[in-house]
């Protein structure tokens, strides 16, 4: 078994890229919030094989959280000899409990990615394909549960496996 695992950080405000229009540069007005730019962090595993993805979101990623999630990794893949856990040299991801939680699982190695090679962490596909097809332009601004429940109905499309996801983030044809 093979996961691809990294975090993101989704905003409250919409970003502020162009947008298409039929006439010229009359472009549609954005929702802008004069509440505090709110973030949904969120910790992702995408599956190799099946392109399932699973999913949680916090406020803060820290050491006990990802430690906490990792610890998961062997409830959702009983039936796996070895679980490859790839994913970048975040610096959280070398913390004394973090390296605990992987220590407790025998299964579960780890393939480090190249310090800043994101191309590398297919996952990161997900999070461009979330950011272009959710958080662009979102009308949520000022309803920020409905943003969060938009990010997760997108992020549970995908937790039973998906080929779409797996031919976008270019691990099928």
């Amino acid at each position: 078994m093979v996961l691809y695992q990294d975090e993101t950080t989704f905003y409250r405000q919409p970003t502020q890229a162009w947008l298409w229009a039929c006439l010229g540069r009359l472009q549609p007005r954005l929702p802008w919030s004069h509440r505090a730019n709110t973030r949904l962090r969120v910790v992702g595993y995408l599956n190799a094989v099946t392109g399932a993805v699973h999913s949680e979101d916090m406020s803060v990623v820290s050491a006990p959280k990802l430690a906490k999630s990792v610890a998961r990794l062997s409830g959702w893949y009983p039936d796996a000899e070895t679980i490859t856990l790839v994913w970048d040299n975040w610096p959280v991801h070398v913390h004394p409990k973090v390296v605990a939680a992987l220590a407790a699982q025998p299964r579960v190695r780890v393939l480090p990615l190249p310090s800043y090679a994101p191309w590398l962490n297919a996952i990161e596909k997900l999070w461009r394909c979330i950011r272009q097809r959710v958080t662009h332009a979102h009308p949520w601004c000022d309803d920020f549960v409905e943003f969060r429940s938009q990010i997760r109905t997108e992020l549970y499309m995908h937790a039973d496996g998906s080929a779409e996801l797996l031919r976008y983030a270019g691990m099928s044809k």
